[in-house]
Parts: C-alpha cells; structure tokens; sequence
C-alpha cells in the first residue's frame, strides 16, 4: 500500500529540496543555535537546542512540530525543548511554512497539512545531517500529529509523541493507514476536556499504531493549560525510547 506521504505530495505539492550544510559540533557546552533552512521558495526558521557534548559523541534529537497556526515557540514546546536538553536529548524545532517568522503564506487547515509534510521533510534531512545525531524522534502538537503521524511511516523515525493529533478527516484519512506502517513507539497524550480534538480522535490513532499507548489526561484542554505535565511524560518516553 502507498503510504499517505506519497499520496499527499501527489495532490500537487512536491518536496522541495535545499538546506543550510549542518555546521558540525564536535562538542562542547550545551547550547541554542538559530536555523535557517531553504525550502526552494523561502525561508524556514527553528531553533536547534544541542545539549552539552563530550568530543565525537552522539545523542538523540527529536523534532517539535506546532499546531495550525501557530509558531515553534509555543510554551509546552519550548519546556520540553528545555527538559530535553537537560536530559540530554538534542531538539530541532521550526516554524512551518508562513508561520512565526518562517516565509509564505498560511493556507486552510487542510492545505497546510500537505504543505507542512515537505517542511518536515527539509526539516528531517536537515537534522539528519548533524554529525552528533544519533537517531530522530518526533513531536507532534495538533496539526502536528497529523504531520508526524503521516511522515513517520516512510522515514526512519525511532518514537513519536502525538499531543492531541488533529482529526484524520477527508483526504487525510489515509494517514491512519501510514501508522499501522510505523512499528516504533508511540505515545499519545490527549486530554479529556479537550473542546478542538473529540477523544475518539486519538483512539482513532491508538488502534491505528502497532505499538502505541494512549495517555488520558483529567481535565486538561487542547491547549495544555491546565498544568498537567506533558512536558515530562515527553521526556520521560522519549529518554526511554528516543
């Protein structure tokens, strides 16, 4: 079966290739660097956080992608990023196409989903070409999920956190197909007050994974403001698996 990635790049939006050479770190202190990468139209902007480094060692790194909308800095985003460092675990997070201060234009939830699919391409070989990276995760909020969920199953992904994963509606219905291809860890965290995501959703995604667990959450929102510590669970599962 053709994977959804396949299949949403064939809607008329193809990769675009093109990034900034990874500078290499060959160790040192712990650190937050500024990215830039060329997706063939533009810019994208993230921000690396390495943690520190003995000479000629390698960690993991996982990629934080965003909600629709939204920006690479958003809080629980930006916590994790720190509580990986601190665990020592690389991060890599962008603004998608026309969001925060990446170029273009934001599109309707669906067309960004696809739009945001060939970023994440140019996102992972970017992050795969860092001499100290020892295997990629991801981290999906949202949109996402979506995201990650779909490009996971044609990529060499070790574990993948979804938080909240947007609906696999309409055309992106396939994408629960591209994670029954996906065999790595999975954790999903959804809470039950949520008002965007319904909880079926992320049953939906549970059923859909080989290896996933389901995490719900008490009276936390789609936004996690409530105070549970996602950023933790995050890091916890991915220290274990990342």
């Amino acid at each position: 079966m053709r994977r959804v990635a396949v299949l949403l790049l064939a809607l008329g939006l193809a990769v675009l290739s093109g990034c900034s050479s990874p500078a290499p770190l060959a160790g040192g202190s712990a650190r937050t660097e500024a990215v830039e990468l060329d997706n063939g139209s533009g810019l994208l902007v993230g921000t690396l956080v390495v943690p520190e480094l003995a000479p000629g060692e390698r960690v993991p790194l996982a990629i934080l992608m965003h909600g629709y909308q939204s920006f690479r800095d958003e809080p629980h985003l930006v916590r994790t990023a720190e509580q990986l460092q601190a665990a020592g675990i690389a991060s890599l997070r962008m603004d998608f196409t026309g969001q925060g201060l990446s170029d273009g234009e934001v599109g309707s939830l669906g067309d960004m989903a696809v739009v945001e699919l060939a970023d994440s391409q140019i996102i992972y070989d970017y992050a795969a070409g860092l001499d100290f990276v020892d295997g990629i995760s991801i981290v999906g909020y949202s949109l996402g999920g979506l995201v990650a969920a779909a490009f996971a199953g044609d990529h060499e992904v070790n574990a993948l956190v979804l938080l909240a994963p947007a609906p696999t509606y309409g055309v992106y219905v396939p994408v629960l197909d591209s994670a029954a291809a996906f065999d790595g860890p999975v954790l999903i965290l959804q809470g039950d007050s949520d008002d965007v995501v319904p909880m079926r959703v992320a049953e939906q995604y549970r059923d859909a994974f080989p290896r996933a667990e389901l995490q719900v959450l008490e009276h936390e929102n789609h936004n996690f403001t409530y105070g549970t510590p996602v950023e933790q669970f995050t890091v916890d599962f991915l220290t274990r698996h990342g």
